[in-house]
């Protein structure tokens, strides 16, 4: 009959369908199979998921022991304020000759607070910087700072005195003009790099191996039923500086009570501290869907390259053959503390600007106003005065919600911090645009 004959016909279709799809997913198999076969072997998945275990290395981050909590406050936090008092105590004799007194006619609490503020302007803010400091060392006004804050450019000097440097902007300067000797973004440069030096570059490039896992497993459970917070640090702000509830603990925190109980939310002990990478990639399932957990980005990548160019060293081997070193500690914001807790270097205060548009998407085209807000990344903490909102500098990175962590990972890696200092990338291309037109004739 007519319908049974339509019925094959149907039948025979649908064979044809399915095996035309087998076809397909076995085609598609084989191609990425051979694409994956000419990638060199730091951009597989075995690499990059090395890579990513290093952020759970408790050798390395031992603050995976540790559980953070968000602190609300204007003030400086009881860490900075004790290295104040240290700080004043170790430049008093440098102050006395920089003022050409007696060190016995000083008195360490009238030392004046001196900080150095350095702009930006990528590379030749950096080599500026470098410079100044140099003639301030030679001068020995150097020896008697208290803060080294910068953006941008004199970010990357900053970071070179803080980590390899140890201060000395001789030995800054020495290494940049190494580094410069080859391209930043050289491709043959970079997978020279990763191929000669695996243990250092893994050391580069694990904060990126760990986003692009985080946002793997982000994208991969969509049936995650966790709300999303509706409330941002942009809220929290107002709740602080209100007269009641939070707002009102806080002011009575500020003034009455230790830095430890300043401390707006508990810290919770029981939190999930992953081992390893699949065990982090489970964890984040269920619970990246309810934040805003940042993408990998080419800040990220702009960062790596950045450590990698001006951090990693250049040091003479056997026969006067160059070497790459790099202290596992240069990777860490929070390792910097060590000189800077005895007294023996200034504070350095990295800062970040993010060009906020005053709605809740940040959209222009709906925005009436804008304004830029100030992020400082430092030693002890991270935040934000324009939020009064900051958290351990060894717990950024972690994915928080209601100032409570979710759970554990190492500290986010040096290098990206450094790539999000430059802020260049909160500029817009109408303010750029606007830039060259006021300086064109």
């Amino acid at each position: 009959s007519g319908n049974s004959i339509k019925e094959q016909l149907l039948q025979q279709i649908r064979a044809a369908q399915t095996q035309l799809s087998q076809k397909v997913d076995e085609t598609k198999a084989a191609l990425e199979s051979a694409v994956h076969g000419m990638l060199p072997e730091q951009l597989q998945r075995p690499w990059i998921t090395a890579c990513a275990q290093m952020c759970l290395d408790q050798d390395t981050h031992p603050e995976l022991l540790q559980s953070a909590a968000v602190r609300v406050g204007k003030g400086i936090c009881g860490q900075e304020a004790d290295f104040q008092l240290r700080r004043a105590e170790h430049i008093r004799k440098h102050f006395a000759d920089f003022i050409g007194v007696p060190e016995a006619s000083v008195d360490p609490r009238d030392i004046p607070v001196i900080a150095v503020a350095g702009s930006g302007g990528g590379f030749r803010a950096m080599v500026s910087t470098i410079g100044s400091y140099r003639a301030m060392h030679e001068a020995g006004l150097a020896q008697c700072i208290m803060y080294d804050a910068a953006v941008s450019g004199s970010s990357w000097a900053i970071a070179g005195l803080h980590t390899y440097g140890h201060g000395d902007p001789f030995k800054v300067l020495d290494s940049v003009r190494e580094a410069m000797q080859t391209s930043m973004f050289s491709t043959a440069n970079l997978m020279a790099f990763v191929s000669n030096n695996d243990s250092i570059a893994k050391r580069v490039f694990t904060d990126m191996a760990a986003r692009y896992l985080l946002a793997a497993a982000k994208s991969e459970d969509k049936s995650n039923s966790v709300e999303k917070d509706s409330e941002s640090l942009t809220k929290l702000e107002d709740t602080a500086n209100s007269d009641s509830g939070v707002g009102l603990l806080t002011k009575l925190a500020d003034s009455i009570v230790p830095d430890q109980l300043k401390y707006l939310y508990h810290k919770d002990e029981s939190l999930p501290t992953p081992l390893t990478v699949d065990e982090l990639v489970e964890v984040a399932k269920d619970t990246v869907k309810a934040i805003s957990v940042p993408p990998l980005s080419i800040v990220e990548l702009y960062g790596a390259l950045l450590f990698k160019q001006l951090i990693v060293q250049h040091e003479k081997g056997p026969g006067d053959k160059s070497e790459l070193n790099l202290d596992p500690r240069w990777t860490k914001l929070s390792s910097q503390r060590a000189e800077v807790d005895r007294g023996v270097l200034p504070m350095p205060i990295y800062t970040a600007v993010r060009h906020f548009l005053g709605t809740d998407d940040n959209n222009p085209s709906t925005s009436e106003e804008h304004k830029y807000q100030w992020f400082e990344f430092n030693p002890y903490e991270v935040g934000s005065i324009d939020h009064g909102a900051w958290m351990p500098s060894w717990a950024f990175g972690r994915p928080m919600i209601n100032g409570k962590e979710q759970f554990k990972i190492g500290e986010t890696h040096f290098g990206s911090i450094m790539g999000t200092v430059a802020s260049a990338f909160c500029a817009s291309v109408k303010a750029m645009v606007m830039e060259i037109y006021m300086a064109v004739p």
